[in-house]
Protein backbone atom coordinates (compact mmCIF):
# COMPACT_ATOMS: atom_id res chain seq x y z
CA UNK A 1 0.00 0.00 0.00
CA UNK A 2 2.84 2.42 0.79
CA UNK A 3 4.16 1.98 -2.74
CA UNK A 4 0.69 2.84 -4.04
CA UNK A 5 0.60 5.98 -1.93
CA UNK A 6 4.03 7.01 -3.15
CA UNK A 7 2.91 6.48 -6.74
CA UNK A 8 -0.11 8.71 -6.31
CA UNK A 9 1.84 11.47 -4.55
CA UNK A 10 4.36 11.48 -7.39
CA UNK A 11 1.94 11.41 -10.32
CA UNK A 12 3.49 12.33 -13.68
CA UNK A 13 5.15 15.69 -13.29
CA UNK A 14 4.64 16.68 -16.90
CA UNK A 15 1.14 17.87 -16.09
CA UNK A 16 0.93 18.44 -12.31
CA UNK A 17 -0.19 21.82 -11.17
CA UNK A 18 -0.09 23.31 -14.63
CA UNK A 19 -2.43 26.18 -15.21
CA UNK A 20 -6.09 25.35 -15.45
CA UNK A 21 -7.05 28.86 -16.48
CA UNK A 22 -7.41 27.98 -20.14
CA UNK A 23 -6.63 24.28 -20.53
CA UNK A 24 -9.62 21.91 -20.33
CA UNK A 25 -7.35 18.85 -20.58
CA UNK A 26 -5.48 19.88 -17.45
CA UNK A 27 -8.71 20.63 -15.63
CA UNK A 28 -9.84 17.11 -16.45
CA UNK A 29 -6.52 15.66 -15.27
CA UNK A 30 -6.85 17.52 -11.97
CA UNK A 31 -10.35 16.13 -11.55
CA UNK A 32 -9.09 12.60 -12.18
CA UNK A 33 -6.25 13.09 -9.69
CA UNK A 34 -8.74 14.13 -7.02
CA UNK A 35 -10.88 11.08 -7.78
CA UNK A 36 -7.83 8.82 -7.46
CA UNK A 37 -6.96 10.31 -4.08
CA UNK A 38 -10.53 9.88 -2.84
CA UNK A 39 -10.53 6.25 -3.99
CA UNK A 40 -7.22 5.66 -2.25
CA UNK A 41 -8.44 7.23 0.98
CA UNK A 42 -11.57 5.07 0.92
CA UNK A 43 -9.46 1.95 0.32
CA UNK A 44 -6.97 2.71 3.10
CA UNK A 45 -9.72 3.54 5.58
CA UNK A 46 -11.47 0.26 4.74
CA UNK A 47 -8.23 -1.62 5.37
CA UNK A 48 -7.84 0.04 8.77
CA UNK A 49 -11.46 -0.71 9.67
CA UNK A 50 -10.85 -4.33 8.68
CA UNK A 51 -7.98 -4.55 11.17
CA UNK A 52 -4.98 -4.10 8.89
CA UNK A 53 -2.79 -2.12 11.28
CA UNK A 54 -0.01 -1.71 8.69
CA UNK A 55 -2.29 0.80 6.92
CA UNK A 56 -2.57 3.13 9.92
CA UNK A 57 0.50 5.16 8.98
CA UNK A 58 -0.87 5.47 5.43
CA UNK A 59 -4.16 6.75 6.83
CA UNK A 60 -2.28 9.21 9.02
CA UNK A 61 -0.36 10.50 6.00
CA UNK A 62 -3.55 11.00 3.99
CA UNK A 63 -5.12 12.99 6.82
CA UNK A 64 -1.89 14.92 7.39
CA UNK A 65 -1.54 16.08 3.78
CA UNK A 66 -5.25 16.23 2.96
CA UNK A 67 -5.14 13.61 0.20
CA UNK A 68 -8.59 12.31 -0.69
CA UNK A 69 -10.01 13.98 2.39
CA UNK A 70 -9.78 17.26 4.28
CA UNK A 71 -6.48 17.92 6.04
CA UNK A 72 -7.01 16.97 9.68
CA UNK A 73 -4.04 16.96 12.06
CA UNK A 74 -6.06 15.51 14.96
CA UNK A 75 -7.14 12.47 12.93
CA UNK A 76 -3.63 12.15 11.49
CA UNK A 77 -2.13 12.14 14.98
CA UNK A 78 -4.60 9.52 16.21
CA UNK A 79 -3.82 7.26 13.26
CA UNK A 80 -0.07 7.61 13.75
CA UNK A 81 -0.47 6.97 17.47
CA UNK A 82 -2.36 3.74 16.83
CA UNK A 83 0.20 2.69 14.23
CA UNK A 84 3.00 3.35 16.70
CA UNK A 85 1.26 1.18 19.27
CA UNK A 86 1.43 -1.66 16.75
CA UNK A 87 5.17 -1.24 16.24
CA UNK A 88 5.29 0.89 13.07
CA UNK A 89 8.48 2.93 13.34
CA UNK A 90 7.41 5.52 10.78
CA UNK A 91 4.14 6.01 12.66
CA UNK A 92 6.10 6.52 15.90
CA UNK A 93 8.36 9.02 14.14
CA UNK A 94 5.40 10.92 12.69
CA UNK A 95 3.70 10.92 16.09
CA UNK A 96 6.83 12.35 17.72
CA UNK A 97 7.22 14.90 14.92
CA UNK A 98 3.68 16.17 15.47
CA UNK A 99 3.93 16.02 19.27
CA UNK A 100 7.10 18.15 19.24
CA UNK A 101 5.27 20.83 17.23
CA UNK A 102 1.81 20.55 18.73
CA UNK A 103 0.20 19.49 15.46
CA UNK A 104 -3.17 17.90 16.24
CA UNK A 105 -2.20 17.42 19.88
CA UNK A 106 -0.94 19.48 22.80
CA UNK A 107 2.79 19.96 22.33
CA UNK A 108 5.10 17.86 24.50
CA UNK A 109 8.60 18.29 23.06
CA UNK A 110 10.28 16.40 25.91
CA UNK A 111 8.23 13.22 25.34
CA UNK A 112 8.75 13.58 21.60
CA UNK A 113 12.52 13.62 22.14
CA UNK A 114 12.26 10.43 24.22
CA UNK A 115 10.56 8.60 21.34
CA UNK A 116 12.87 10.10 18.75
CA UNK A 117 15.90 8.99 20.75
CA UNK A 118 14.60 5.41 20.88
CA UNK A 119 14.10 5.41 17.12
CA UNK A 120 17.43 7.11 16.44
CA UNK A 121 19.30 4.59 18.57
CA UNK A 122 17.66 1.84 16.52
CA UNK A 123 19.07 3.46 13.36
CA UNK A 124 15.97 5.26 12.02
CA UNK A 125 17.59 8.11 10.08
CA UNK A 126 14.61 10.55 9.97
CA UNK A 127 14.51 10.46 13.78
CA UNK A 128 18.24 11.20 13.87
CA UNK A 129 17.66 14.28 11.71
CA UNK A 130 14.79 15.36 13.95
CA UNK A 131 17.06 15.04 16.98
CA UNK A 132 19.56 17.28 15.20
CA UNK A 133 16.91 20.01 15.14
CA UNK A 134 15.87 19.35 18.74
CA UNK A 135 19.42 19.65 20.11
CA UNK A 136 20.28 22.53 17.80
CA UNK A 137 17.26 24.57 18.85
CA UNK A 138 16.94 23.38 22.43
CA UNK A 139 13.39 22.18 21.87
CA UNK A 140 12.40 19.26 24.10
CA UNK A 141 15.92 19.04 25.45
CA UNK A 142 18.80 21.29 26.48
CA UNK A 143 20.50 23.03 23.57
CA UNK A 144 23.60 21.05 22.64
CA UNK A 145 25.31 21.87 19.30
CA UNK A 146 27.78 18.99 19.67
CA UNK A 147 25.01 16.44 20.20
CA UNK A 148 23.06 17.95 17.31
CA UNK A 149 26.07 17.56 15.05
CA UNK A 150 26.63 13.97 16.21
CA UNK A 151 23.10 12.93 15.29
CA UNK A 152 23.30 14.70 11.96
CA UNK A 153 26.54 12.95 11.06
CA UNK A 154 25.00 9.63 12.09
CA UNK A 155 22.16 10.20 9.63
CA UNK A 156 24.62 11.34 6.93
CA UNK A 157 26.44 8.01 7.24
CA UNK A 158 23.14 6.36 6.32
CA UNK A 159 22.85 8.61 3.26
CA UNK A 160 19.60 10.12 4.50
CA UNK A 161 18.78 12.83 1.91
CA UNK A 162 17.66 15.43 4.46
CA UNK A 163 20.82 14.87 6.48
CA UNK A 164 23.01 15.12 3.38
CA UNK A 165 21.32 18.41 2.50
CA UNK A 166 21.86 19.84 5.99
CA UNK A 167 25.48 18.68 6.10
CA UNK A 168 26.11 20.24 2.71
CA UNK A 169 24.71 23.54 3.98
CA UNK A 170 27.09 23.42 6.94
CA UNK A 171 30.06 22.79 4.61
CA UNK A 172 29.10 25.22 1.85
CA UNK A 173 31.29 28.14 3.01
CA UNK A 174 34.32 26.11 4.16
CA UNK A 175 34.47 23.21 1.71
CA UNK A 176 32.45 23.85 -1.48
CA UNK A 177 33.54 20.59 -3.10
CA UNK A 178 32.36 18.48 -0.15
CA UNK A 179 29.17 20.51 0.02
CA UNK A 180 28.50 19.86 -3.67
CA UNK A 181 29.01 16.12 -3.12
CA UNK A 182 26.46 16.16 -0.31
CA UNK A 183 23.95 18.15 -2.35
CA UNK A 184 24.34 15.87 -5.35
CA UNK A 185 23.98 12.70 -3.28
CA UNK A 186 20.80 14.09 -1.72
CA UNK A 187 19.57 15.21 -5.13
CA UNK A 188 19.96 11.67 -6.50
CA UNK A 189 17.71 10.58 -3.61
CA UNK A 190 15.07 13.05 -4.88
CA UNK A 191 15.47 15.80 -2.28
CA UNK A 192 14.03 18.77 -4.17
CA UNK A 193 15.96 21.49 -2.33
CA UNK A 194 19.20 19.55 -2.86
CA UNK A 195 18.39 19.31 -6.57
CA UNK A 196 17.96 23.08 -6.64
CA UNK A 197 21.26 23.66 -4.84
CA UNK A 198 23.06 21.15 -7.09
CA UNK A 199 21.79 23.12 -10.07
CA UNK A 200 23.15 26.35 -8.58
CA UNK A 201 26.53 24.69 -7.99
CA UNK A 202 26.70 23.72 -11.67
CA UNK A 203 25.54 27.22 -12.59
CA UNK A 204 28.17 29.04 -10.52
CA UNK A 205 30.94 26.45 -10.70
CA UNK A 206 30.85 26.06 -6.90
CA UNK A 207 32.58 22.85 -5.85
CA UNK A 208 32.38 21.50 -9.40
CA UNK A 209 32.98 22.58 -12.99
CA UNK A 210 30.50 25.07 -14.40
CA UNK A 211 28.00 23.22 -16.61
CA UNK A 212 24.85 25.00 -17.85
CA UNK A 213 23.29 21.85 -19.29
CA UNK A 214 23.64 19.95 -16.01
CA UNK A 215 22.45 23.01 -14.11
CA UNK A 216 19.20 23.03 -16.08
CA UNK A 217 18.81 19.26 -15.70
CA UNK A 218 18.86 19.44 -11.90
CA UNK A 219 16.80 22.62 -11.80
CA UNK A 220 14.09 20.90 -13.83
CA UNK A 221 14.14 17.90 -11.50
CA UNK A 222 13.56 20.22 -8.57
CA UNK A 223 10.90 22.22 -10.39
CA UNK A 224 9.00 19.07 -11.27
CA UNK A 225 8.75 18.43 -7.53
CA UNK A 226 7.02 21.80 -7.12
CA UNK A 227 9.93 23.56 -5.38
CA UNK A 228 8.98 27.21 -5.86
CA UNK A 229 12.48 28.73 -6.23
CA UNK A 230 13.26 26.12 -8.89
CA UNK A 231 10.05 26.86 -10.77
CA UNK A 232 10.98 30.51 -11.07
CA UNK A 233 14.64 29.86 -11.91
CA UNK A 234 13.62 27.40 -14.61
CA UNK A 235 11.40 30.05 -16.18
CA UNK A 236 14.24 32.55 -16.19
CA UNK A 237 16.70 30.10 -17.71
CA UNK A 238 14.30 29.27 -20.55
CA UNK A 239 13.90 33.00 -21.16
CA UNK A 240 17.68 33.40 -21.28
CA UNK A 241 18.34 30.21 -23.25
CA UNK A 242 20.61 29.03 -20.43
CA UNK A 243 21.52 25.36 -20.86
CA UNK A 244 18.96 25.06 -23.64
CA UNK A 245 17.39 26.94 -26.53
CA UNK A 246 15.27 29.98 -25.58
CA UNK A 247 11.56 29.20 -25.54
CA UNK A 248 8.73 31.66 -25.07
CA UNK A 249 6.31 28.83 -24.37
CA UNK A 250 8.50 27.19 -21.70
CA UNK A 251 9.16 30.60 -20.18
CA UNK A 252 5.42 31.14 -19.93
CA UNK A 253 4.74 27.62 -18.66
CA UNK A 254 7.25 27.74 -15.79
CA UNK A 255 6.49 31.37 -14.96
CA UNK A 256 2.83 30.42 -14.58
CA UNK A 257 3.68 27.52 -12.29
CA UNK A 258 5.94 29.75 -10.18
CA UNK A 259 3.21 32.37 -10.02
CA UNK A 260 0.75 29.78 -8.77
CA UNK A 261 3.33 28.89 -6.10
CA UNK A 262 3.10 32.54 -4.91
CA UNK A 263 6.47 33.72 -6.23
CA UNK A 264 5.81 37.46 -6.49
CA UNK A 265 8.37 38.15 -9.22
CA UNK A 266 6.81 35.39 -11.30
CA UNK A 267 3.33 36.82 -10.82
CA UNK A 268 4.48 40.22 -12.09
CA UNK A 269 6.24 38.58 -15.05
CA UNK A 270 3.19 36.44 -15.82
CA UNK A 271 1.01 39.55 -15.99
CA UNK A 272 3.42 40.96 -18.57
CA UNK A 273 3.42 37.74 -20.61
CA UNK A 274 -0.38 37.69 -20.72
CA UNK A 275 -0.53 41.37 -21.56
CA UNK A 276 1.95 41.12 -24.44
CA UNK A 277 1.01 37.61 -25.59
CA UNK A 278 4.48 36.12 -25.11
CA UNK A 279 4.29 32.31 -25.16
CA UNK A 280 0.51 32.47 -24.84
CA UNK A 281 -2.48 34.19 -26.40
CA UNK A 282 -2.92 37.76 -25.08
CA UNK A 283 -5.41 37.90 -22.21
CA UNK A 284 -5.90 41.27 -20.55
CA UNK A 285 -8.22 39.88 -17.89
CA UNK A 286 -5.59 37.39 -16.68
CA UNK A 287 -2.90 40.05 -16.99
CA UNK A 288 -4.82 42.25 -14.54
CA UNK A 289 -5.47 39.30 -12.23
CA UNK A 290 -1.79 38.39 -11.92
CA UNK A 291 -0.68 42.00 -11.63
CA UNK A 292 -3.02 42.32 -8.65
CA UNK A 293 -1.71 39.07 -7.14
CA UNK A 294 1.84 40.35 -7.42
CA UNK A 295 0.93 43.31 -5.18
CA UNK A 296 -0.36 41.12 -2.34
CA UNK A 297 1.80 40.10 0.58
CA UNK A 298 3.58 36.81 0.00
CA UNK A 299 2.46 33.82 2.04
CA UNK A 300 4.97 32.39 4.52
CA UNK A 301 5.87 28.80 3.64
CA UNK A 302 5.28 26.25 6.41
CA UNK A 303 8.59 24.48 6.98
CA UNK A 304 7.30 22.44 9.93
CA UNK A 305 5.87 19.68 7.77
CA UNK A 306 6.48 15.97 7.47
CA UNK A 307 7.99 14.93 4.18
CA UNK A 308 5.62 13.16 1.80
CA UNK A 309 7.29 9.78 2.16
CA UNK A 310 4.16 7.77 1.41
Amino acid sequence: MKKLLLLLFLLPVCVWGAAIEEDPALREWQKQEQKAHKKLFKQVKAEVNAGFTDSLSDLGSLYYFGRGTKKNYKKAYRAFKKGAQHGDEYARYAQAFMLRRGQGVKADPAQAVVWLTELAQDGFAPAQVELYYAFRDGNGTARNPEEARRWLQTAVRQNDPSALLLWGLELRDTDPQAAFTCFKNAAERENKRAQYLTALCYDKGAGTAKNPRRALEYMLRSAKQKYAPALWQTAQWYAQGYGTQPSDYQTFRWTRLAAQADVKEAQAKLAKLYRKGIGVRPNQKLAKKWAAEAQKQASVPDTNQLEERY
